[in-house]
This record gives C-alpha cells, structure tokens and sequence, in this order.
C-alpha cells in the first residue's frame, strides 16, 4: 500500500523502517514467548528482582507492545501523524526495554534476539526521524492541545527520576558500599536516553517548537510503557518471595499519568486522514 504521509520529507522513504519493524514484531513474539515459557527454567537468573522483571516485560510487550507496535505502523504507512507518534515511541520503548535483556540476562541463545531487537528499533526509530517533516507534524494538532500540561508532566517525571537516581548513587558513594547491579543498571540506561529525550521533549513542547511535539508524543509512548513495567516488576515481587517494591506508587503514578497525557495530546489531533482503500496500491514509498 501507498505511504500517504503528509508529514514525510519529499522523496524520503520509510521502506525499511517499516520492514524492520516487521521483524522486530517478529523477534517480539520469540523474545516474549520463550521468556513466559522458560524464564523460570533457566532462562533468566533466579534473583527475583530480575526474574520479576523480565517475566513482566514479556507480559507486557506481549499484550500491549506487539499490538500497538502493529497497529500504529499500520496506520502510520496510511498517512496517520498519530499512528507515526504511537509507532516511533513503541520503537523507543523496545530499544530501551531490551536493552536491558542485552546487558542483564543471561547469556544464551536469545543473545542475537536481543541485539536484534535493540538495534532495529533505534536505527528505525532514527531513520524515520530524519525523513519527517516536523513542521508539518506539529500542523496536524488543534490550538487547544494541552502542550504546557503534557511538558509539565515530562518535565516532572525528568526531575524525579533523575533526582532520585543520583541521590541513590551519592548515598552510595559516600557509604563506600558496592553500587547495586540493578541500580547502576537502571540509572544507566534512563541517564542515557529517556530522561535527556523526556527533558529535551518537554522543554520544546512547552515553547511549542514542532520538534516537541514528535519527541515529546515518543516520549509520552515510553513514560507510559516505563511506569507499567516497573508497576508489573513490583507486583510480581512477591510472587519469587521478594517483599513489594515501596515506589509502586510512584509507579502508578507514572504509567497512569502518561496515559493520561497520552490521551489528552493525542486526541486533539486533527486532520489526521487515512488514505481511501481504493488507492492503495502494493507500494509503500
């Protein structure tokens, strides 16, 4: 089918982001599938902190991930800004995710599946960012879109968690103790990449430049997918014999918080047309 994309660059194509995402749906289903059948076999290191996290990131990108990994690049290939926001923030939240499965778990025959998985989504994710157009993006939103609400909300969940990452580490620090594997893990990972894109996208969207509103729209993609991961991993806690994590509610928070501001940005959306099935054709340029 013909890309009747608005907001794609004049002879830009999304032919291979889009195949890449394909597989990377593809290699969802092995990664989450044989996590949720022999994570407790061996699969995944017993220590339940990261038998919890594993287990409920598969959970989770199983039935939420995949579909909506699916679905927003089928609308995104039909010409929809939001499919295209919805899709490069699931991309977003993949790379992120597996990172973690790249560098925590074990090493074994899903290595490869891993890397894959990390690698093909960023490098779709940054493909797909340099063809767009983000002008033309930002002209799909109505006036009354609630940009200083949904800054202010990716602002805070900036602040927070790096706050409260650095005073775990400066405690440590000063205590002299050996880092938390888990901590430094996690700190790592979210002072990369999310933290600076969630401060950088909010920080545009509040001045309304239309970069903001492409990062700013992946952005509230991953905050919500973060807060439900790390709210799955705590409730699962005590399933492995681990007491519940005391920040589920700051959990809550987040994952509830950026469903709500997804909700509330991507609705006033407008203009957001899907071409007519009688022009599609067997192209996707």
């Amino acid at each position: 089918m013909r890309d009747q994309a608005t907001w794609r660059a004049p002879g830009g194509s999304l032919r291979i982001p889009y195949l890449l995402t394909l597989i990377v749906a593809a290699l969802l289903i092995v990664s989450s599938v044989a996590g949720l059948l022999f994570g407790q076999r061996g699969l995944y290191q017993p220590e339940p902190r990261m038998l919890a996290a594993f287990m409920s990131q598969d959970v989770i990108s199983l039935i939420v991930g995949l579909p909506l990994l699916l679905g927003s690049l089928w609308l995104a290939r039909r010409g929809s800004a939001r499919g295209l926001l919805l899709w490069l923030g699931t991309l977003f939240y993949v790379a992120y995710g597996y990172a973690y499965y790249v560098f925590a778990a074990p090493f074994g025959v899903l290595f490869f599946v891993y890397v894959a998985l990390v690698a093909l989504s960023l490098y779709s994710t940054v493909w797909a960012l340099l063809t767009l157009r983000a002008e033309d993006v930002r002209s799909h939103f109505r006036a009354a879109t609630p940009v200083r609400a949904v800054a202010s909300y990716l602002l805070g969940i900036a602040l927070i968690f790096s706050l409260m990452w650095t005073t775990a580490i400066v405690v440590t620090l000063a205590s002299g103790a050996e880092i938390d594997p888990v901590l430094r893990l996690v700190a790592s990972l979210d002072f990369i990449a999310p933290l600076p894109s969630m401060l950088i996208g909010g920080l545009l969207l509040w001045r309304r430049h239309a970069w903001g509103y492409v990062v700013g729209g992946m952005m509230l993609v991953k905050a919500t997918f973060y807060g439900l991961t790390l709210a799955g991993t705590a409730l699962a806690l005590p399933l492995w014999g681990a007491a519940t994590d005391p920040l589920l509610p700051v959990y809550f928070v987040l994952g509830l918080g950026g469903l709500a501001a997804s909700i509330a940005f991507f609705r006033h959306i407008g203009n957001d047309s899907i071409a007519a099935s009688d022009e599609a054709t067997v192209d996707i340029d």
